[in-house]
């Protein structure tokens, strides 16, 4: 009897997120060498750049070196898959986002534009699970010249992983750089739906020709609507929200076929809701002044990687991002903090270890 009752009040304690986020960390550290020290440096220039932490943002530069890029990819794609196995509608939406990685040497680009005419970005593929769960299946390095190709390429591959646990692929989203006619008329062969966002080129001449319309769909009013067929066989959508003072925005994308007013606010939104998880990913994410594209992109990967963690623990208990980060940055701190005492007094260490676990 004794000992139920102590189960019933040590659960609890088993349940707290940080301590389930730091088991799901060290479960992949056989394929990630994972310094502590740069976990919490990492966690501490979230949204902000390494070298403002000073002698310790450099010390994880350092670090960094020790890190291989595909043990981290690794670690990416096991953890996508714990999700696919977990999927219990056998249904799964995949969205393709475009994160730039910025580099001097433009050798080793191509044809990327500018970004505000000082750095040239690497697109880099981000493959988006959307389902019960939201987790990042994979990331690629991609090149605009490219893209249909390697479109092609990585739909095969996701194809394949969600054949393997009987699943099936409804709706591809895409950021307005998979807005190109073999990548649409690809998915069109297919036959998945798809919500790809379209570039100002493709809609600009239609910006004065939407019917008007009144709807208003999660406190947003939309007043114009468009949908006309595209080139490429598919078919553009172009809305015009109320945005207050500042006058009408204009939503477009790319759908796989034709449809009505209310079916295009619904996609908008979802669409909307797409984009406000990676948004959480920029405030999260660590920048580096260095040059090193290897860096660049092992930073990008680590931060997809945690945020994989907290999508999990969120999906468990509700989290903010922010909360999860300074959660684990104390945890580490208590942590070193316990070794140190140890080190010096085992007896007191070991009743310090007893009281905060």
């Amino acid at each position: 009897m004794g000992h139920k009752n102590q189960t019933k009040r040590t659960k609890p304690y088993n349940r707290d997120f940080v301590r389930s986020a730091l088991k799901l960390i060290y479960t992949f550290l056989t394929n990630i060498l994972f310094p502590e020290e740069l976990l919490k440096a990492l966690l501490k220039a979230r949204g902000t750049y390494l070298s403002r932490l000073g002698n310790e943002g450099r010390r994880a530069l350092k670090l960094l070196n020790n890190i291989d890029v595909d043990d981290v990819r690794k670690a990416l794609r096991e953890m996508g898959k714990k999700v696919l196995r977990e999927t219990r509608d056998r249904r799964v939406a995949i969205d393709f986002h475009s994160q730039p990685q910025y580099h001097k040497d433009k050798s080793l680009l191509s044809r990327i534009k500018p970004n505000k005419g000082t750095s040239w970005g690497l697109v880099q593929v981000a493959i988006f699970l959307l389902s019960r769960k939201s987790i990042f299946l994979d990331v690629l390095p991609i090149t605009v010249k490219n893209i249909a190709e390697d479109f092609k390429m990585v739909m095969q591959v996701v194809l394949e992983e969600l054949d393997k646990f009987d699943l099936r692929l409804v709706r591809v989203y895409g950021d307005r750089e998979f807005a190109v006619n073999e990548v649409v008329k690809f998915l069109l062969d297919l036959g998945v739906d798809f919500v790809i966002a379209a570039r100002y080129q493709m809609y600009r001449k239609y910006e004065d020709k939407l019917r008007d319309v009144d709807i208003t769909y999660c406190g947003v009013r939309y007043t114009g609507f468009l949908c006309v067929r595209h080139v490429s066989g598919a078919y553009l959508v172009i809305l015009r929200k109320e945005v207050g003072k500042k006058g009408d925005g204009i939503i477009a994308f790319l759908v796989s076929g034709e449809v009505d007013v209310r079916t295009a606010v619904v996609l908008a939104e979802e669409r909307w809701g797409v984009e406000n998880a990676f948004r959480s990913l920029e405030e999260f994410r660590v920048r580096t002044r260095t040059c090193d594209v290897r860096k660049e992109l092992v930073l990008i990967l680590l931060c997809y990687f945690l945020l994989n963690i907290w999508f999990l623990v969120r999906s468990w208990r509700r989290v903010r991002l922010w909360e999860f980060s300074q959660a684990l940055v104390d945890f580490l701190v208590l942590k070193e903090m316990r070794e140190v005492v140890a080190q010096g007094l085992p007896q007191v260490g070991e009743l310090f270890f007893a009281n905060l676990s």
